[in-house]
């Protein structure tokens, strides 16, 4: 707990020296010609010496500013631009006290009718909910993707997981030119879109397309990044393909390969891509020099990250061997229809093997089960998707979003288990060969219809989805479990099961808009959601006559349905203003729930209806442009599924049996969330904090009884009293001199969580805390030197209720350093170190490993061509063991890792845009803005 306890005054000198630096501010008024005011007007601070900007701000309606900054003791220049009007300069020798610069009168800029001419646009603009930041104004290496330059860009970060905040909102949505780049994650375009072909960046709050066609401003708490292409090249063609061949393991190479090719020209963007390799990676680089091999920094370094999307980007256990081909296209056909298509196909194969050591707890005394397992996945997948969005008049637009997945999935595995007292007693033990196969099927669809009734925000919205899936399963199983006390009944099992199941949800939804004011709106809305779900499963025994499954097993056979029809009438009142913006939405839940299942020719139907309030709520308030607070609340309810609310015993575990509680209430919590966000633009410092909880009046847990055996019987119940919460604060700064740049920050999540159950009908509470301090820090040093170290802690204790363990508890350390030196020209070389070491493990698994990775690179051929060759886990020393704490469970256990293997690789890289005869180095685009006359 010291170490805790480090952190926490670490963080709260941070904390300190943020809040207590000097501020002063400058203010004033802009109007035009005529005395009017002048609104979302951009004034930018900028050092007279090398142009490097220092803060921003934006008019409001009525033509006021105010500039916070801290005290600058160098000559500066304060620039007032806006397309329409000259710009205007003032210039500072030095700013150590707040300044009223009374009222700036802009002129029109009559040269933009009368000539052509080319304007230097300023760094960045600020329009009411928007910021853009002009791309050419931000210094980047000459070969730089988008992600290079995102880092640039003042108040963005990005983590080791390539999760994105801007002024600390997470972003959720990464557009090209308006439209998705195959994902909306847009992990492929920060990676392969080179820097230089992108003219503006524009950050956003995310609106789903209801709130972009009204232009009601946003409900979501993230923002959205839109990448427009500088029209000039925005018609060419842009390739990279690389492959590479590895080290011999197990009799078969290590290889990779990946290409992807971009054609733009206009409206008209088509994208293929395809990738093969079998080390874990899906084949797009996440990192020039690293690729995809990075040192565990993934897992260790945030907080969190995003998650790879549709295509599955990110790792799981095992070694992995993929195949990946996917298409995209984008186009206008003509005016206000746009399009986009994609499709992608992947085949997947996973090996693991897996050994677990798990502490299962009961209130009279814990017992020990051991097991080992390999496991064989093979997973083939394809995914359709079509985005149409056709305005049908200025007032009037239709979305439509239908996507097709057809999946299949083999699985095979070899395991064994035993359950002993702590004793050493022998109470159970079982092998099991078994090997299953599914088809599943998914049609979704949205179809979204918006009408304007007006300019003042009176807007009807009609929303219909579907989702329609169809799953077939085959599976076998040979199995014996043996049981040593009292003398049972063993369980031997040869069996072939025979499932099918379907699913189909439509929802229809109806929301009507009248404004009341310019800045309050009353929200009218009602949705009706249908959902039938169907289940069969009928099981085979081996006949030893026939040599085939023939006998049927009604004890293991089953069909279940599940219809749910509900109803949420719902009004809500919403305000908004530059300020602040605030909802309330409050309605009714009705559900009508009915269950039924067939089972040894009996009936067993359960129908209920659920009446719950519908409550969503939120405040934000925005204290200036670097500062906001949010406080938000839901109230949620869920209904039991089918396999907990029916009655009848499910005997398909051999170690569990299952029966559901027709007495069940659904699950009702509330949920809390507080933010505040702090970034300031000219110290490159900003804070956050996040405060969220759920608090359960009613949660679905499991009740289960033990035999001397410690074979379990599972049902289900409702408690109250349950809470998740969680604290997450983070603190960044950065800054620049000379050569030099350096990042670094600190951040920590605290987590109380408190859950209950029953085990051999005592009710235990598991209440654990989890506290995972972390600090990074980053030194570049111009195009020659790049150093990230980092650390990571993370410490979580449990402590128990009416078990015999009290408490237990568990501490991972991570130690992490990523070298990368680009010298001599054309070369790069890089080195990742990882150090992780476990506490607590169970004797038998190794607690710690050091991960050291290691690349070097030379680029030919006017830098077309990349030779590389990269070296994971130099000494051999990766290791997969873990140790996760449970309610009623602690796990150690250990899977199969990538180990050491020798890659060698060529990329070539080819772009052709626009005009190929004019290239720019935009690391020579840095200049004043100003205007530059063509005669």
């Amino acid at each position: 707990m010291k170490k805790i306890y480090f952190y926490v005054t670490i963080l709260c000198i941070f904390c300190t020296t943020s809040i207590f630096a000097q501020n002063i501010q400058l203010k004033g008024k802009v109007v035009n010609e005529k005395n009017e005011p002048v609104s979302d007007l951009t004034m930018y601070l900028s050092k007279e010496k090398d142009s490097t900007l220092i803060q921003y701000a934006a008019t409001d309606a009525s033509g006021d500013f105010a500039l916070d900054l801290k005290t600058v003791s160098e000559p500066t220049f304060l620039t007032f631009s806006q397309l329409g009007f000259k710009n205007k300069v003032e210039k500072f020798q030095q700013l150590m006290a707040s300044k009223d610069l009374g009222t700036i009168q802009m002129t029109l800029d009559s040269d933009l009718l009368s000539e052509i001419v080319i304007v230097t646009d300023a760094p960045i603009r600020v329009k009411t909910d928007t910021i853009e930041f002009n791309a050419s104004s931000f210094k980047v290496r000459p070969d730089a993707n988008v992600e290079a330059l995102l880092k640039e860009l003042p108040g963005v970060e990005i983590d080791a997981n390539k999760k994105i905040t801007v002024n600390g909102k997470e972003v959720s949505q990464i557009l090209v030119n308006g439209k998705p780049f195959f994902n909306a994650d847009g992990t492929i375009a920060l990676q392969n879109l080179p820097a230089d072909l992108i003219k503006k960046i524009q950050v956003t709050d995310h609106k789903t397309k209801s709130e972009e066609f009204s232009g009601r401003k946003a409900k979501s708490e993230n923002a959205s990044i839109n990448f427009t292409i500088d029209e000039d090249k925005n018609k060419g063609l842009m390739a990279k393909l690389s492959a590479g061949i590895g080290s011999v393991i197990y009799n078969a190479n290590r290889y990779e390969s990946s290409g992807l090719i971009n054609y733009f020209k206009g409206n008209r963007k088509i994208s293929v891509l395809a990738s093969a390799n079998n080390i874990n990676s899906e084949g797009f680089s996440m990192d020039e020099i690293f690729d995809n091999m990075g040192g565990g920094r993934s897992q260790f370094l945030s907080f969190g990250g995003r998650s790879g999307g549709a295509m599955g980007f990110g790792n799981s256990t095992g070694i992995t061997r993929t195949n990946m081909i996917g298409f995209n296209y984008s186009d206008q056909f003509f005016e206000d229809l746009e399009t986009n298509a994609s499709y992608y196909f992947k085949d997947t194969q996973n090996k693991n093997s897996n050994r677990s050591r798990v502490i299962n707890l009961l209130p009279d005394g814990d017992f020990i089960t051991e097991s080992a397992s390999t496991r064989l996945n093979n997973n083939t997948n394809h995914n359709a998707n079509l985005r149409l969005e056709y305005k049908i008049n200025p007032t009037t637009n239709v979305f439509v979003n239908p996507t097709i997945t057809a999946n299949t999935n083999e699985l095979s595995s070899v395991s064994n288990s035993k359950s002993v007292e702590n004793s050493g007693e022998l109470l159970n033990e079982s092998t099991e060969k078994s090997f299953s196969k599914t088809d599943n099927f998914t049609f979704e669809n949205s179809i979204e219809f918006n009408k304007k009734l007006n300019d003042k925000g009176k807007n009807l919205s009609l929303e219909l989805t579907n989702n329609n899936s169809k799953t077939n399963g085959l599976g076998t199983t040979n199995s014996a479990t043996l049981f040593y006390q009292n003398t049972p009944t063993n369980d031997i099992r040869n069996q072939q099961e025979l499932s099918n199941s379907t699913q189909d949800q439509y929802s229809l939804r109806a929301a009507y808009t009248q404004p009341i004011s310019s800045k309050m709106f009353v929200d009218l809305a009602y949705t009706i959601d249908l959902n039938n779900e169907t289940d069969r499963l009928n099981t085979y025994n081996f006949n030893e006559v026939s040599n085939n499954f023939t006998d049927f097993n009604a004890l293991l056979s089953n069909q279940t349905q599940t219809k749910t029809v509900t109803n949420k009438p719902a009004v809500g009142l919403k305000y908004e203003s530059d300020m602040f913006n605030w909802y309330f939405d409050s309605g009714l839940s009705i559900a009508n729930f009915n269950a039924n299942a067939l089972y040894m020719n009996t009936n067993y139907n359960v129908s209920r209806d659920f009446v719950a309030p519908y409550i969503r709520g939120n405040f934000r308030y925005k204290l200036d442009k670097s500062k906001n607070f949010s406080v938000g609340y839901n109230y949620n309810v869920s209904n039991p599924s089918a396999t907990q609310i029916l009655p009848y015993e499910r005997l398909n575990d051999p170690l569990q049996t299952y029966i559901g509680n027709q007495n069940l209430d659904q699950e009702q919590y509330h949920r809390v969330n507080v933010a505040f966000r702090n970034y300031n633009f000219q110290m490159r410092s900003g804070w956050s904090v996040y405060l969220s909880g759920s608090f359960y009046n009613s949660q679905i847990v499991s009740s289960t009884l033990f035999n001397e055996n410690r074979k379990r019987t599972t049902t289900y119940t409702n408690v109250s009293g349950a809470l998740n919460t969680s604290l997450f604060f983070h603190w960044n700064k950065s800054y620049k001199f000379n050569e030099h740049t350096i990042r670094y920050g600190t951040g920590s999540r605290v987590s109380l969580d408190k859950q209950k159950g029953y085990a051999n009908g005592v009710l235990y509470d598991a209440n654990s805390v989890t506290i995972s301090p972390n600090v990074y820090a980053s030194w570049d040093y111009g195009e020659i030197l790049s150093i990230s170290p980092s650390y990571n802690l993370s410490y979580n204790q449990t402590n128990y209720e009416n078990y015999q363990l009290a408490e237990t508890s568990y501490v991972r350390h991570n130690l992490m350093l990523q070298t990368t030196t680009y010298w001599p020209e054309n070369f790069t070389f890089g080195n990742d170190f990882s150090y992780t070491y476990n506490s607590n493990i169970a004797p038998g698994f190794k607690k710690d490993f050091l991960l050291w990775n290691t690349a070097v690179s030379y680029t030919f051929l006017n830098k077309a061509l990349t030779a590389k060759v990269k070296v994971y886990d130099l000494l051999n020393r990766n290791i997969g063991t873990s140790r996760v704490i449970n309610p009623t469970t602690i796990v150690d256990q250990e899977n199969t890792v990538l180990q050491r293997y020798v890659m060698f690789s060529l990329t070539w890289k080819f772009n052709q845009f626009g005009n190929s005869t004019k290239k720019t180095n935009r690391m020579n685009r840095m200049m004043m803005p100003g205007r530059v006359r063509e005669l």
